[in-house]
């Protein structure tokens, strides 16, 4: 078959050049992204209940919202979050439950929630379910205006975000920083109570012109004809004409009486600044599966095309921009693929001479081109983890074609007739290398099962190996001895020595393969030692779960104590923000007041944030000075804001809130936060921890004037109306709405009085009744004002209240080094009945990261077990095959130990797929004894010619994997994978060579004291 498929030269020929210009042609039209697009299987249900604390939030709201969600059906877990006059409730998904699945998810939650509703008290609003509030805005500009005021501003991010809308690939929009108008109507108390005006009244007449009112319809003939009622009040001028009627006769224009002006919510609910300047940051996501470089170009062009007819002064500035990340991963994939295809030729043409190498390379390029190929096909985007797996492939791709171009330079020096010879081969070998690249791909399928987050992130990883790797064979059976036919001439090839193994390498070799099979209890027995004095080793070896990656940005969150004003956190930002800009090798600073501007990166941490919340975005001019900067900000802040609470980080994997957690759940908040003080004290204690906090935050003041039923009812003023009353002397009341296009303006009525500046004038705030005719002070109604301290934040998880002490492990360090110092002290502490605690944070997430990998291992296991079993038909030599594996830690404990390189998860998906690579190498070696027995070779001399005939291919497949995995070292995810690889590669060459034949010796009791000590 192989002669009839090979002499299909027209065919052949076809195929090979289409799936080079192919792959050109894949590579132009593939997606590129930064991040493999996974969805966050969670959903939130936000309600605001105005005017309620955190506590009765927590039980009138939250508490029937979580009741009623639990019913839903493939729930991980239900976390809440209460605060005054608001709760958050997020619902995490089972990571078994696949993607299309969860539209249908999202309905049957928003029915629950709906059931719900009618059992919610009458102040709260309706509940909102939000299942894409994690979509990722990987285009962020900030859009600043000198000398335009902030509606102008406005109105010009929105005529952007129009037009920009309407470019190819843009999917949704977001803006941050908008501040919300509002019309106010400002009076004066005592004008109102000289005239005898109830401000209630005013509020009743708003609410009269502003309502939906629904008048029916009638019906004439056949027809239903709906009745209208007219217009509503539309603008400042039509509400400043709306006469306010007094009981008992008379009216008043309300213009004339108060002041109706434009203003702004108080107080504001977020603001921006871009490099010390007020703006809004305008974020675009883009749709599945597309090429963002591409997508970056069509914006670059219309923003050109914008900015023509914008007025001076408004600058669009980039703030995070995924396509310029994507552009330079993907120049630098392909500058990693010319290092590798060089590496192959260099380190082959000095092994095997120039042609081999040249031959071995280019079945390596057919192998990337058809690659792209499919990936094409099936819909999988170049991006960060994709580009990284072609690369650790490559590596692996030339494995199969140095057996099959070994094989054939072998068979032509022995005299081989050609035809045969470039055959046969691959012939020989095509089963055997089939089922060590089957066993190759099965080491990585725990990853691609993995039901976990972390493992779907990664999970194209195993895709794109199951692709190439099987490219790799099929090429090295068909493309490898059809080329072979041009680059070998009749003559021996230059670089090649007429006899095998006759040299000094191979001499030395033998003769050490003949010293451990003469002693090979011994030399088993120090093989074993050696592995399990690995497995000691392997307590030095830093773990943590993924790396921080390398960018030119890095970003704070910065938290003033709970209950501060909003006003106070702008003006730090201002000032902080200045002092940031004066760093030499920083280029911007975006700062957002009240929570992040957008979910601009899947790699990084989003808090929910809140009015004590800033958060800034520093652009740096290179990557280096990244880890010179941030020191020199944290001393900065650590000496003038000792109040605050920071943190500066990089970006990196965020599946938690921090690097480590102690949850405690039970009934009685105060016994929850002294268990948390006395976990944050130990954590305090330990200088490799830092970040101490908690989720529950500090308690802040609430004066509450003391409602009297007595002497208030004798006066018709309710608990309702004295509510009222202070709204309008505070914040203001809102009372009705207009509209101006699509924009709705809050009608605030207010007073003139600041009570900011005199807490004390609170008693003085004047009352009105819903029909009074006159106002009395609080005082008359309230016996006396009191302080109060309370929480504003109550968190839950799954129905019970939850305290987290947290904390982030120094820089150097990993959370589960760190964690380790301290877990017997935390864990001793006495717990009340009903209560209980666990470990979250990023060691908790790890660990069901792992959990969730080796959930699959024993399949995995498993089906090499099937695949070993058939090719050699006896048990002997698969379990040889399997002691070889626990070697692995051999080299891969060497690695990271003499490197100071911490194991994260893709280290240990490195380290599964070093284990295939091993049992590959293994497979061919004892594949090649069995061959040689048929030969009618004996034993111990088919053990010795095989570990000789095997020696320059894996050591020539293990040395082009292990300068290929270079540029994978300083990729700051992926270098734990290279280090492991290349490490344990190199270790398992050796094992492979000498461990195998000697464990084959021992298990079919050849005995090697015939053999003469090597000279």
């Amino acid at each position: 078959m192989f002669e009839r498929l090979l002499n299909q030269k027209a065919m052949i020929s076809t195929i090979l050049f289409a799936v080079l210009f192919g792959g050109i042609i894949a590579y132009n039209n593939i997606g590129k992204l930064e991040d493999a697009e996974i969805p966050i299987k969670a959903a939130t249900v936000i309600t605001v209940y105005p005017g309620a604390t955190a506590h009765e939030v927590e039980l009138e709201v939250t508490d029937v919202l979580e009741k009623a969600i639990q019913k839903l059906e493939n729930i991980d877990d239900i976390t809440s979050v209460s605060r005054p006059g608001l709760s958050i409730i997020t619902i995490n998904i089972q990571s078994t439950v696949k993607t299309p699945q969860l539209p249908q998810l999202w309905d049957h939650l928003r029915r629950k929630v709906n059931d719900a509703k009618g059992s919610l008290p009458s102040g709260a609003m309706e509940p909102i379910v939000n299942d894409d509030f994690a979509d990722v805005y990987g285009i962020l500009y900030a859009v600043t205006a000198d000398g335009y005021s902030h509606e102008d501003l406005v109105k010009y991010t929105e005529y952007i975000e129009r037009e920009l809308l309407g470019v190819d690939g843009v999917r949704r929009s977001q803006i941050f920083g908008e501040h919300t108008q509002t019309i106010d109507i400002v009076f004066s108390p005592e004008k109102l109570a000289g005239l005898s005006v109830n401000p209630m009244y005013i509020a009743a007449a708003i609410q009269n012109e502003t309502a939906i009112i629904n008048p029916g319809s009638v019906d004439v003939g056949r027809e239903s004809v709906r009745v209208g009622v007219g217009q509503k009040i539309a603008g400042i001028e039509e509400i400043e004409n709306l006469l306010i009627q007094v009981p008992g006769g008379g009216n008043f224009r309300l213009g004339d009486i108060a002041a109706v002006k434009r203003s702004y919510l108080q107080p504001e609910n977020e603001a921006l600044y871009y490099n010390d300047r007020s703006g809004l940051t305008l974020g675009l996501s883009n749709e599945s599966g597309i090429n963002v470089v591409k997508l970056g170009e069509r914006l670059d062009e219309k923003l050109a095309e914008l900015q023509k007819d914008l007025p001076a002064g408004i600058e669009i500035n980039q703030v995070y921009y995924q396509p310029d990340r994507v552009d330079d991963a993907v120049k630098d994939f392909m500058m990693n693929l010319a290092m590798s295809v060089g590496i192959v030729i260099v380190v082959l043409m000095f092994a095997m001479g120039l042609r081999s190498g040249l031959l071995i390379s280019s079945g390596l390029v057919f192998t990337i081109m058809g690659t792209l190929i499919v990936m094409l096909a099936i819909g999988l985007p170049l991006h960060r983890v994709s580009l990284a797996a072609i690369i650790l492939a490559m590596g692996m791709l030339v494995d199969n074609a140095i057996v099959v171009a070994d094989g054939i330079l072998v068979d032509l020096k022995s005299g081989m007739d050609r035809s045969k010879a470039f055959i046969h081969t691959a012939k020989k070998t095509a089963l055997p290398l089939l089922g060590a690249t089957a066993v190759a791909i099965l080491a990585f399928l725990p990853l691609r099962m993995s039901p976990n987050a972390a493992g779907e992130f990664l999970s194209s990883l195993f895709t794109v190996l199951i692709i190439s790797l099987s490219l790799s064979w099929v090429f090295a059976m068909i493309q490898t001895p059809f080329n072979a036919k041009y680059f070998y001439r009749k003559e021996r090839p230059k670089g090649e020595h007429a006899e095998a193994y006759d040299n000094k390498f191979y001499k030395v070799f033998g003769g050490f393969l003949k010293w451990g099979i003469r002693h090979k209890l011994i030399f088993t027995a120090v093989s074993f030692a050696i592995l399990i004095f690995a497995f000691w080793s392997f307590r030095f070896v830093k773990v943590d779960f993924m790396s921080k990656i390398d960018y030119d940005q890095f970003f704070i969150e910065y938290y003033l104590p709970q209950g501060a004003d909003i006003k106070a956190v702008e003006k730090d930002v201002q000032q902080i923000q200045k002092e940031i800009l004066k760093i030499d090798g920083v280029s911007s600073v975006t700062a957002s007041v009240g929570r992040p501007p957008a979910r601009y990166l899947l790699m990084r941490h989003m808090p929910t944030g809140g009015s004590n919340y800033a958060d800034f975005i520093i652009q740096t001019k290179t990557t280096e000075r990244v880890p010179e900067i941030i020191p020199e900000i944290q001393n900065y802040l650590n000496n003038n804001y000792p109040d605050a609470f920071f943190r500066v980080l990089e970006y990196g994997a965020a599946f938690s809130d921090a690097d480590i957690e102690a949850q405690f759940t039970g009934p009685d908040p105060a016994v929850l936060k002294d268990l948390a003080n006395q976990a944050k004290k130990i954590f305090l204690d330990e200088p490799t921890a830092t970040d101490v906090t908690d989720n529950w935050k500090n308690q802040t003041k609430k004066i509450v004037p003391e409602y009297s039923v007595e002497r208030a009812q004798p006066l018709g003023l309710t608990r309702s109306d004295m509510g009222n009353s202070i709204l309008v002397a505070t914040n203001g009341m809102p009372i009705g709405a207009v509209y101006e296009g699509d924009k709705m303006l809050p009608i605030i009525l207010r007073t003139e009085t600041n009570l900011g500046d005199n807490l004390e004038q609170l008693m003085n705030v004047p009352v009105w009744g819903q029909y009074s005719k006159e106002s009395v002070p609080l005082s008359q109604i309230a016996d006396t004002l009191k302080a109060t301290w309370d929480y504003e934040l109550v968190n839950r998880q799954d129905n019970q209240r939850s305290v987290k002490a947290q904390c982030d492990a120094v820089k150097g360090h990993t959370a589960a080094e760190v964690q380790a110092k301290f877990q017997e002290k935390v864990e001793a502490i006495e717990l009340p009945d009903g209560y209980k605690m666990n470990w979250e944070g990023a060691t908790a997430r790890s660990s069901e990261a792992n959990t969730a990998l080796f959930m699959f291992l024993p399949l995995a296991v498993g089906l090499m077990a099937i695949i070993i079993i058939g090719l050699f038909n006896n048990l002997k030599q698969p379990v040889i095959i399997f002691l070889i594996v626990p070697f692995a830690f051999v080299g891969i404990v060497l690695g990271l130990v003499t490197t100071g390189t911490f194991l994260t998860f893709a280290g240990i998906i490195g380290a599964l797929g070093l284990i295939g690579m091993m049992i590959k190498n293994a497979v061919v070696l004892l594949d090649e004894i069995n061959q040689n027995l048929r030969a009618g070779k004996d034993r111990l001399t088919a053990t010795i010619d095989s570990a000789l005939s095997r020696l320059r291919p894996v050591m020539m497949a293990s040395l082009t994997t292990i300068l290929g995995m270079a540029p994978l070292i300083t990729d700051s995810m992926f270098n734990s994978t290279a280090i492991v690889i290349m490490f344990g590669l190199a270790v398992g060459s050796v094992i492979t060579l000498v461990v195998v034949p000697v464990l084959y010796t021992v298990l079919y009791r050849i005995d090697g004291r015939s053999l003469k000590k090597a000279e």
